[in-house]
């Protein structure tokens, strides 16, 4: 199974930031833009586990989740990972110190668990799309697409099952934490 831990969004910001990737395409020539239904932040990937790990995985996520109260993420600017000639394009997140104590602590509830520890370091983002062929350079389209400073409202994490359905990649919750 494929794993990853997330935070879920609301309807109304997984709207937005489709309508967000729609003004991207008319400046791409191509690229894998992420479905509607699965635009999420990403707190940890886990990758390939046996069905056995999803229990510890739950549980660390059940500790981090109890040990948090709900907050609030704000939307900050569009952002690129180059990758050769094709880019992964982002939405950013404003610096948050309840995001990052909650990855603190899931990365802590983890390592209990057995799993490593985040190598890269936290950079929170929405991927929007990636192996996304730009006509023009990034300032310039940023400059085109400001992004609103929405408001996310963190209520939950999810331990999401990332499973390929014919050509569809759909992501599927398989354990919820609600927060305090």
């Amino acid at each position: 199974m494929r794993m990853f831990i997330a935070i879920e969004f609301e309807p109304e910001v997984r709207e937005y930031l489709s309508e967000v990737q729609k003004k991207l395409l008319p400046v791409s020539r191509r690229g894998n833009f992420t479905d509607k239904d699965n635009l999420h932040l990403t707190l940890k990937f886990i990758g390939e586990v046996e069905r056995d790990d999803v229990d510890y995985l739950a549980q660390a996520v059940r500790e981090v989740g109890s040990a948090n109260k709900c907050f609030s993420l704000n939307l900050s600017h569009l952002g690129f990972f180059p990758k050769g000639n094709r880019t992964i394009v982002w939405a950013g997140i404003e610096e948050s110190k309840p995001l990052l104590r909650m990855f603190l602590g899931l990365e802590k509830s983890l390592m209990k668990q057995g799993f490593s520890r985040e190598r890269k370091g936290f950079s929170p983002h929405i991927t929007l799309g990636r192996e996304v062929d730009l006509t023009e350079k990034f300032d310039t389209i940023k400059a085109q697409i400001p992004l609103e400073k929405k408001q996310i409202k963190v209520t939950k994490i999810s331990l999401m099952e990332s499973k390929r359905m014919g050509a569809k990649l759909v992501y599927k919750p398989v354990f919820v934490q609600l927060l305090k």
